[in-house]
Order: C-alpha cells, then sequence, then structure tokens
C-alpha cells in the first residue's frame, strides 16, 4: 500500500511534481565541498533530531502513514551515531520525541502515544485514542510534559476508510498521566495540532491545522481563550511568559499574549511559511520559496530579510527547512542540502556550506522544490541535520 505524508494529502503541495527549471546546478564550481558528517544515520523522512543525556532520537517516517507501514524510534550514540536502541512502530510513522525524566515519550500516525525507558527502550505504557484510519490522523507533534501529565495532540477517526480532508476526525489535546498514560482529560479543538503544544505557568497554548492557536488550562483542559491567526499552523508556536510567537501556513506572523490570546502585534509574509525559529531578541520565519525574515520579537519589526525566489535571487530560492540560532548566529537549513550562518542581529551571512551528498539527479545535493530536508538542531560544536538521515555535522569553519 502506498504511504503518504500528512503534508502532501492535506496541503496538495505537488513540490516532488514541480519541474527544476532553471535550478539545476550543473557546473561543477556552483556545488559546495560537502563538510564530512561525524556520522551519518540512514533511513526515511525523519523527524527533527532531539538531544537527551548522551544520546540523539529521531522518529522515522514522520507525518507518513500507511496501514502496512514500519518505522523506528531511535536512540543514537551522540559520539559515533550507533544505536543505543530501536523501537519498531506499525501503522505509520512516528512523531517527534519528547525526552524528560528518564522517558522518550512520542505519538504515531496510527493514534498511539507511547512512554518509553530512556536507557533501554523498553514500553513503559501505551495510550490508545481510537482510532480506525489508515490516513490521516495521527499524533506527530512533540509533547510536553509538566506537573505529572504529558501533553499531547491527537487525532483520529472511527472510520477505517476515510478522506483526510472530512469532518470525521476527532482533533484534541489530550493530558495523559506520566506515570502510566491513564487519560486525565481531553479537550477537543478545530483542528490537528500537528506541531505539538507547549506549556506556558499553568496553560497548554497549541495551534491547529485550522489556523486556530488555543490557550488551555492544564489542571483540567478548560479553554481559557482562542485566537485565528491565520489557514493552517504547521510549524512550531514558541511560548514563554512574555508571548506566544506564531506563524500561519499563509503567511501571517503574530505574537499573542499567553494568558488571554489578544494579539500584541502582527506581519505578514509572502509564501507559505516552512520553518520557524526564535531566541531572546527575534523570531525567525523562513519559506518555501526560500525567504527568510527576521521579525523583533517585542515589536513585529523586521529586522533584516535573506531575499527568496520572488525577488529574482535564485541562489536563495531552495525552501527552508529548518532553522537554529543560539542568540549570535542562525543558522539556516535549505531543501538543496546546504546550511547558511547569518549573524542573528545583523543578517549577514558568515558561513555556507553542504551537508547532502551530491546525486546525478541534481548534480548538486537535493532539487530545491522537493520536501525533504525536516530537522536542524545545535548540539555543542556541532550540528544536528535531518531528511532522509540523521547527520551529525561540525558548524565551524575550519581555520
Amino acid at each position: 500500500m502506498r504511504e503518504f505524508s500528512r503534508r502532501q494529502l492535506l496541503g496538495g503541495l505537488g513540490t516532488a511534481a514541480v519541474g527544476v527549471g532553471g535550478y539545476w546546478w550543473f557546473e561543477e564550481n556552483r556545488c559546495l565541498d560537502r563538510r564530512e558528517p561525524y556520522w551519518t544515520f540512514d533511513g526515511e523522512r525523519w523527524s527533527r533530531p532531539v538531544v537527551g543525556e548522551y544520546a540523539v532520537y529521531a522518529a522515522e517516517n514522520h507525518g507518513a502513514t500507511s496501514g502496512d507501514m514500519l518505522a523506528r524510534v531511535v536512540s543514537l550514540r551522540g559520539f559515533d551515531g550507533g544505536p543505543n536502541w530501536v523501537f519498531t512502530v506499525t501503522g505509520g510513522g512516528a512523531g517527534v520525541p519528547l525526552v524528560a525524566d528518564g522517558s522518550v515519550y512520542f505519538g504515531t500516525g496510527a493514534d498511539y502515544v507511547y512512554a518509553l525507558d530512556q536507557r533501554t527502550g523498553r514500553v513503559e505504557w501505551q495510550y490508545d485514542a481510537g482510532g480506525r484510519e489508515s490516513y490521516g490522523g495521527g499524533a506527530w507533534g512533540q509533547p510536553a510534559k509538566t506537573d505529572g501529565r504529558l501533553l499531547v495532540g491527537i487525532s483520529h477517526s472511527e472510520e477505517a476508510d476515510v478522506d483526510p480532508n472530512s469532518d470525521a476526525f476527532t482533533h484534541r489535546v489530550v493530558a495523559l498521566d506520566a506515570e502510566t498514560g491513564d487519560e486525565d482529560w481531553a479537550t477537543e479543538v478545530d483542528g490537528m495540532v500537528w506541531t505539538g503544544p507547549k506549556v506556558v505557568g499553568d496553560t497548554v497554548v497549541a495551534g491547529t491545522e485550522a489556523g486556530s492557536v488555543y490557550g488551555l488550562a492544564v489542571e483540567d483542559g478548560r479553554r481559557r481563550w482562542r485566537t485565528a491567526v491565520g489557514e493552517r499552523i504547521w510549524q512550531d508556536a514558541f511560548a514563554d511568559e512574555s508571548a506566544v510567537h506564531v506563524a500561519s501556513d499563509d503567511g501571517n506572523v503574530a505574537a499573542l499574549a499567553p494568558d488571554s490570546g489578544a494579539e500584541r502585534w502582527t506581519a505578514s509574509i509572502s509564501g507559505t511559511v516552512s520553518a520557524t525559529e526564535r531566541d531572546a531578541e527575534t523570531f525567525f520565519v523562513g519559506t518555501d520559496r526560500g525567504a527568510f525574515v527576521a521579525f523583533s520579537r517585542s515589536s513585529g519589526d523586521e529586522r533584516w530579510r535573506i531575499a527568496g525566489e520572488q525577488d529574482g535571487d535564485a541562489e536563495d530560492a531552495p525552501g527552508i527547512a529548518d532553522a537554529a540560532s543560539n542568540g549570535s548566529l542562525v543558522y539556516v537549513f535549505d531543501q538543496r542540502g546546504y546550511v547558511r550562518a547569518f549573524d542573528a542581529a545583523s543578517g549577514e551571512r558568515r558561513d555556507r556550506f553542504r551537508v547532502a551528498e551530491k546525486t546525478w539527479e541534481d548534480q548538486c545535493g537535493w532539487y530545491p522544490r522537493y520536501r525533504r530536508g525536516s530537522g536542524l538542531l545545535l548540539d555543542g560544536d556541532g550540528l544536528l541535520v535531518s531528511g532522509p538521515w540523521v547527520k551529525s555535522v561540525d558548524r565551524h569553519r575550519e581555520a
């Protein structure tokens, strides 16, 4: 049975079918030397990597569902990428793991949530949302944990053969007892919580595929507020006591008050939002056409911008897969397989290197329009990147 990603089914992005046109790099001098990885772990469509104590965690076939699919959640040794343990998931891929208090928590495309022992990978408990669908549901976002509760977004349908775009799905934010997996409370929301909830004080913040952001009470799931932002929220929302920063799929960017959901400021960006990141001063937003914009967290003013295809700069046209900032530099991973480092305050480029293998099909990494890159994470002096593999590379320029 063919497997489908959630984004392919719902968004109809068609990126794989778009011709690469003028974006083939035939000339050798247009292809940067690849920065050799410390290690590589191969597979299919890995989630964003997560770092725990002396280990790297990732989930395979993130966002893809199929009744006969097998996928893995892995704990990899940080120094050489070898597996500490491998856990096999059936009936769909797995969501972004959370590593907390000696356990690894994650959801799956088959509407389950698991807790595994962080050291051994042994199953501590399993929660079943009760879904029967083959496509379109799942628990893909990274869970959050607070006050002995595990908070996770889960979508499921009681129908086996259901259109993923139909109203036959129940979308919920669920609180589970972190020790037993028993359901504490569940609150329905208007769409899938694709990127997982965040916790700010006693409030659970969750963005949905319907373009809404919810604030729910941690204690009982009672809805405190709901704010419409845009069409779909597919990228991470960032929340702390100062504000909730979020960008919708159609380019609406907003800062919301965490206690009420009131808009602090709004902005917009052209193109489909494909990545978000935040540091102490800046909220960064990238698009699938290569633009990357830095907004002031406090005011929403645009601090700097890297042009994408709309501005005629073919070099920057490949879509942004992910970004990570340490406050001084922001690293941007694009679908060509390049990583660029920019000064976080000014946008001045400080470095650029390739992490993807060169292939015959595209001559220099990846098709700019093909959605393969998935994750980027700063890890000490290294950089973790994911796509059809998980890699660890040095993020510093050689002297």
